[in-house]
């Protein structure tokens, strides 16, 4: 409260803190988005990182508020091009008003590792083996042998092979985008350790190193297939775009792997 005097006041209370924090996992960097509160006089707003959930949190930026009379609502980005890959970040904001008081730091607790990320592309093993497969803690094409998920084809079709039953895949449908998948599922996993490859889809791996990482398709070529693929560098860290607790390997059967099983009724 600022010039009281008597009956005449001014009340000028400290603005809101911004809600609807989250982030997405970027390689080499965090993406953070939130919503302005609905005032019309804030201008702009700090972002805070920590190692820790709730202390130490220091400002690594500000971003300025965009001119809102009408109270309307704002999403606003600001990419924290300073993080580490393999590294936990905690993040917050907080809003500044023309005043320059500032607000409390968001409620949302917002944790984010950065992971690598990138682009493939694979052939069928039968056509080239030693570029069928790859292996996401070297980012490198392998032969299907050494890899982590290789590709080959059958009847015309490509499909996403796991090379050892210590691997798990999952299909996680058409994806508009790579970012759509921020975290790695905690059940669902595939019974098999094929899936057909289709255009547009995104897949999940957990890789028998207890890493996770996600392709998504993004060409299917006559005799390959180019991949977008991102990989948490951080073990038993689900966190793709830390929520490993209760995610245990599920158990596989002598026919989970193709070349274990060499019926065609399979495909």
């Amino acid at each position: 409260m600022a010039g009281c005097e008597d009956d005449n006041c001014i009340f000028n209370p400290v603005p809101a803190a911004p809600q609807g924090v989250f982030s997405i996992t970027g390689d080499g960097a965090v993406y953070l988005y939130w919503y302005g509160p609905y005032e019309a006089d804030i201008v702009e707003f700090i972002i805070w990182r920590s190692d820790e959930p709730v202390h130490n949190y220091r400002e690594i930026g500000r971003r300025p508020a965009e001119h809102n009379p009408e109270l309307d609502l704002w999403q606003y980005e600001y990419i924290d091009e300073t993080a580490q890959n393999s590294v936990t970040y905690y993040y917050a904001v907080s809003s500044v008003d023309q005043a320059g008081q500032v607000s409390e730091l968001s409620a949302e607790e917002v944790k984010d590792t950065p992971r690598p990320e990138g682009q493939v592309f694979l052939f069928d093993a039968a056509i080239e083996s030693s570029l069928s497969g790859y292996h996401f803690a070297d980012s490198s094409t392998v032969d299907s042998s050494e890899s982590d998920v290789y590709v080959d084809r059958f009847n015309g079709v490509f499909y996403l092979n796991a090379r050892n039953d210590y691997t798990d895949l999952q299909d996680m449908g058409y994806t508009e985008s790579f970012d759509d998948i921020g975290w790695a599922p905690q059940d669902g996993w595939s019974e098999l350790g094929w899936l057909e490859i289709i255009q547009g889809h995104t897949y999940v791996i957990w890789t028998d190193d207890l890493h996770f990482a996600k392709m998504r398709v993004e060409t299917i070529n006559p005799n390959s297939v180019t991949f977008r693929w991102a990989y948490q560098t951080a073990p038993d860290n689900p966190e793709l775009a830390p929520r490993s607790d209760g995610l245990e390997k599920p158990v596989h059967g002598p026919e989970y792997l193709r070349k274990d099983n060499k019926s065609t009724t399979l495909k």
